[in-house]
């Protein structure tokens, strides 16, 4: 496992906690769920590059 850190400014901070609890979710959650929607996106990705190749 791994873990990662970065830095933001106040307001983008507060502006994203508002779109997380907006989706009632944590902001460790929300970014959790960014995370995994684009590792699908992009496997997806690759999945149809591939078959094209085909």
């Amino acid at each position: 496992m791994r873990e990662i850190r970065f830095k933001l400014n106040d307001d983008d901070y507060l502006e994203f906690l508002s779109i997380s609890i907006d989706d009632q979710l944590s902001v460790e959650e929300k970014l959790k769920q960014i995370i995994q929607y684009h590792l699908i996106v992009n496997r997806n990705k690759k999945k149809l590059k591939n078959e094209r190749l085909m």
